[in-house]
């Protein structure tokens, strides 16, 4: 099933509950009801919809603003929606229950049935959406704040056993998903480099998803990056976005803005206290749309020289399956954003090994940064924006 098809799937069953569980128990006319209806689907529509029309061209302040609501309506639905299901899923299993009792009770042993009180149920259907819509709108208002603030500088160690004492402090920045494009422009990129200059790094890593779009419509929303700097270098791999908005252009202009991107390839970076064997690797997927750029750890390791620790640049943390058995010591990566808001951060669960922060897989660390920025509704709730400073510590 492709993307474009879930997220319309998605759309569909979101405007299909709350039309039945919201819309229809409201004492509203009919005229009413349907126009309700309608903007609700007009609203869980129009990003999908705006989000095509970008990738054809179509571009503007308007086009941006319309997205960005839409987006947003569509983050409140899903949080209200995981909310009412809430409530529901009792419910549900209450009535289901009830309905088995009867049918397994002698009919001479059945108590004496009324039928339920439809009344009394819609009035507590009502004032529970009530409640819950209530209790939505804040928690919404306050994932837009916390998506759209000033991004965290999360501290992380990195223990590495053997490291050599003049590494032992090695400062690595790592930015991850900043998804600049629709609503996510130049002035944020520029706050996101301004923090990271601000603590100096050793080091500076980009692990991939920077954009959302093509390098005509975003050039110049990248260019602060092009003041990124730092001793040892910045550093860039591939995620799928980059695939979905064009990378050969995009690793053409990577190149301008001054990072390195690193393809199944690596680097040796000599302090002088110490060897870091630097590596990277395309989108765990990236065969999908480019089939020269197949995501491969052991070639990124290939004939790599003597080092006294390896690091791997991967955009999905899956990677490090392969990047463990090719012999990297330390992976660092990001996609998952944390499952970015509720109801996601417990749902992103079923479908990624790790989500967010230090893990020992094996033989390797992996972090996980949470997302610098955001994709899709500009929300955070549960997970904060994430620049992670990564410093290195002997075991």
């Amino acid at each position: 099933m492709s993307f474009r098809l879930i997220v319309f799937t998605i759309a569909t069953l979101l405007t299909l509950y709350l039309g039945w569980r919201l819309i229809n128990p409201a004492p509203l006319g009919r005229t009413r009801k349907f126009a309700a209806w309608l903007v609700v689907a007009l609203a869980l529509f129009a990003h999908p919809i705006l989000r095509q029309a970008s990738h054809s061209g179509w571009e503007g302040a308007m086009i941006n603003a319309i997205y960005w609501v839409g987006y947003s309506f569509f983050g409140l639905a899903t949080i209200l929606v995981a909310l009412m299901i809430a409530r529901d899923l009792p419910i549900l299993v209450s009535r289901i229950m009830a309905l088995l009792r009867r049918v397994t009770t002698r009919r001479s042993k059945r108590p004496y049935f009324t039928g339920p009180d439809r009344a009394r149920r819609r009035f507590l259907l009502n004032a529970t959406n009530a409640a819950l819509l209530a209790a939505t709108v804040p928690m919404t208002g306050y994932a837009a704040w916390e998506a759209n603030r000033q991004p965290s500088v999360i501290p992380n160690d990195l223990p590495v056993p053997d490291l050599p004492e003049g590494l032992d402090g090695f400062t690595i920045a790592q930015v991850s998903d900043t998804h600049l494009g629709l609503t996510l422009g130049r002035d944020w990129a520029r706050q996101v480099v301004d923090q990271v200059k601000a603590h100096a790094p050793d080091m500076i890593v980009h692990t991939g998803d920077m954009v959302d779009g093509s390098v005509e419509a975003l050039a110049d929303t990248v260019q602060p990056f092009t003041e990124l700097d730092a001793p040892h270098g910045v550093w860039f791999c591939t995620g799928n976005h980059e695939y979905y908005s064009g990378v050969l252009p995009w690793l053409r202009k990577v190149r301008q803005l001054g990072m390195t991107p690193l393809l199944n390839e690596h680097r040796l970076v000599d302090t002088g206290d110490g060897k870091i064997l630097l590596a990277g690797v395309t989108d765990y997927d990236a065969a999908r749309i480019h089939p020269a750029h197949a995501s491969s750890p052991e070639a990124a390791m290939a004939n790599a020289p003597d080092h006294d620790v390896s690091i791997l640049l991967a955009h999905r943390p899956r990677s490090v399956f392969a990047g463990g058995q090719a012999g990297f010591d330390i992976q660092l990566s990001g996609h998952t954003h944390g499952g970015q808001y509720f109801p996601y951060t417990l749902a992103i669960h079923l479908f990624q090994p790790y989500v967010r922060g230090l893990y020992h897989h094996e033989d390797t660390l992996l972090y996980v940064n949470q997302g610098t920025g955001y994709w899709g509704p500009p929300l955070r709730l549960g997970t904060v924006p994430e620049i992670t400073l990564h410093t290195l510590r002997r075991a």
